[in-house]
């Protein structure tokens, strides 16, 4: 990890090197084709809420990445000590990481690079998405290589472990988009690695939606510094930065951490900027002492933290990628009533619904007269769910209704057919109230005769 340049003049004067270092890279044109943004992204997928099945499964996942599933791939990495781009001790954790990987079920290679000088590997596993119209990408990394002095617990093996822990959790799941898990060598050379990848990615055409970097996330002997975590962005990635926030809002409860948006800085994810994708690195609130010192060892280093970061990443490359739920639309209801009637009348009609997962069900109802019922309930499954109607002209009616579960999985449509026919109507007929009028004069005439009165 490249430390922060904070001094707007030393900014100015390291200008002409960075253009001295990224010359020949061409910018990809940002268009409305591969121009995301957080409302886009908000409307599309974070509609999630705990009576969401993939609200559900998210804070499941997220539990999963524990201290000790994190602990444990920190501790592998750092048994290789100090990892210097293209010595043994760089290879020996790049195969580690390959295996690793790849008993996990996913595809797996090795990336080799020669790039100015030095000559290693980068190390990709994917999972492709089940969703075969899209091509869509998106990618979690950090680098497995140190300076030449450093076991590198923080930089960068508190990257590589989140890698490796979301590999394994998310590796036993379904995702719409396809997911790469990703670490590079020859970082600290300048982002060597993550050069010559960016640039095949481009030259491939691939659509890589968002690069998240997790370089350094395992420092904080504050409170403060364990409750916050920096994001670093580019003008156009600032929608993953909103993106992030609104991930943090809506798990807080199992990440406890608020999010820091920080601008701009270097590390894994700059060439993806240059090539023209959109990307985060994601960094410990406060900048570890012993940075590229022998002392940046795991006896210097916050679990706690780290696995909270962990988290966080974990849940916004969930949310991107669209983790799939296993949910069982409910059955289309049965529908019971009378199949002819009157209008004006008031009649009863009984449907059901079973739903497989024993999810209470509602009812969208079309009475085929211009009313509607909508989504009416809860009824539980199974249960007979008794809705009245009054039809107020003839005809005949197709009533059409459908059943959703509490996770808005729709069942197929049912009808049952109604005829209305006109309401009986009151004697009207002058006959009949002439004969009654007849007969009160004649009535009267008799008790007039008999002296009744």
């Amino acid at each position: 990890m490249k430390r922060k340049i904070t001094s707007i003049f030393v900014i100015l004067l390291l200008i002409p090197i960075f253009t001295s270092i990224s010359s020949g890279v061409p910018i990809k044109p940002l268009n409305e084709e591969n121009s995301y943004n957080s409302v886009y992204y908000q409307q599309l997928f974070f509609s999630n809420s705990p009576s969401n099945p993939i609200y559900d499964g998210i804070v499941e996942l997220i539990q999963q990445l524990n201290e000790t599933m994190y602990l444990g791939y920190l501790e592998n990495i750092t048994s290789f000590g100090p990892r210097y781009t293209g010595t043994p001790a760089c290879q020996q954790a790049g195969d580690y990481i390959y295996n690793e990987l790849k008993s996990m079920g996913l595809e797996v290679r090795y990336h080799d690079w020669d790039y100015e000088g030095y000559q290693d590997r980068n190390i990709e596993g994917t999972l492709h998405g089940t969703n075969e119209s899209s091509d869509e990408i998106y990618i979690i990394c950090a680098h497995h290589d140190t300076v030449a002095n450093c076991p590198g617990a923080d930089d960068d093996a508190s990257g590589v472990a989140t890698v490796l822990a979301a590999a394994d959790i998310l590796s036993q799941h379904d995702f719409n988009h396809t997911i790469r898990f990703v670490t590079f060598s020859g970082e600290e050379q300048w982002m060597l690695g993550s050069h010559e990848y960016a640039q095949e990615a481009y030259e491939n055409g691939d659509n890589i939606i968002a690069v998240l970097n997790v370089d350094m996330i395992g420092f904080a002997i504050t409170s403060n510094h364990g409750n916050n975590i920096k994001v670093y962005y580019d003008q156009y990635s600032m929608w993953l930065t909103t993106f992030t926030e609104s991930i943090v809002e809506q798990y807080y409860d199992y990440i406890n951490l608020d999010i820091i948006p920080s601008g701009y800085s270097y590390s894994d994810q700059y060439y993806f900027w240059e090539y023209g994708y959109n990307g985060l690195f994601y960094h410990e609130y406060e900048f570890n002492y012993y940075y590229h010192t022998p002392q940046d060892n795991i006896e210097n280093f916050n679990i706690t933290y780290a696995t909270k970061c962990s988290k966080l990443v974990l849940a916004v490359l969930v949310e991107l990628a669209q983790l799939g739920v296993n949910n069982s639309a409910p059955y289309a209801p049965t529908i019971s009533g009378p199949t002819s009637g009157k209008a004006g009348t008031e009649y009863i009609f009984t449907f059901n619904s079973v739903d497989p997962d024993q999810n209470n069900v509602y009812y969208y109802i079309l009475w085929d007269d211009g009313h509607t019922e909508v989504w009416d309930g809860p009824h539980a499954s199974g249960a007979d769910a008794d809705i009245t109607h009054t039809y107020t002209k003839e005809g005949t009616y197709t009533i059409n209704a459908k059943a959703k579960d509490k996770y808005d999985a729709e069942s197929n449509t049912n009808v049952f057919n109604i005829t209305i026919t006109k309401k009986s109507k009151p004697v009207t007929n002058p006959d009949i109230f002439r004969f009654i009028d007849t007969y009160q004069i004649l009535l009267n005439g008799l008790v007039k005769l008999f002296g009744l009165i």
